[in-house]
């Protein structure tokens, strides 16, 4: 039987962890592709998704079912990581660097990574606010309902600074 995300989010605030499951597996890949992109780094990504689900389950009852579950989601794991950021450690462990698994395609991953470095290299000289909406937008295919819920943006806003957004980063890159 399939419910419609008001009810999941119901069943959930009423403690069924059944329907929090359904949640979870709707939003996980989202959320992790969001938040690695932001990371670059597969294990804090792994990380703060679990953190961010975490925070989403302890705070449940506070959710409006009347608006989008996923732009409520997406604030969790922005700040999330945003926390992340505010308290890591600069020192990494070498192994955790070289860790590269048997099934991995090395040459489509180092060529995935020099087309990350040059896309990533002129969306750094975006605002931060520009860079995370094409990013949303782009990568995550949100709407600009859902963005608009999550950074408290009108629409007709959003769509003028991703237009305006879009032309910087393409002036940029030519």
């Amino acid at each position: 039987m399939e419910y419609n995300e008001k009810d999941l989010i119901v069943r959930s605030q009423n403690g069924e962890s059944a329907a929090f499951g359904m949640l979870y597996d709707k939003y996980i890949r989202t959320i992790y592709d969001f938040i690695y992109y932001k990371t670059r780094h597969k294990e804090t990504a792994e990380d703060i998704t679990s953190q961010t689900f975490f925070k989403a389950l302890k705070n449940i009852a506070s959710v409006d079912s009347s608006k989008p579950f996923s732009s409520w989601l997406y604030k969790i794991a922005q700040n999330t990581v945003l926390d992340h950021y505010r308290t890591r450690h600069i020192a990494q462990d070498i192994d955790d660097i070289y860790d590269i698994s048997d099934d991995t395609d090395i040459v489509t991953e180092i060529d995935m990574i020099e087309h990350s470095k040059v896309v990533k290299t002129y969306l750094q000289k975006l605002a931060p606010q520009e860079r995370d909406l094409i990013i949303m937008r782009v990568w995550q295919e949100l709407s600009y309902k859902e963005i608009g819920d999550m950074l408290g943006k009108s629409e007709a806003s959003l769509k003028m600074m991703y237009s305006r957004s879009i032309k910087k980063l393409r002036d940029l890159m030519v």
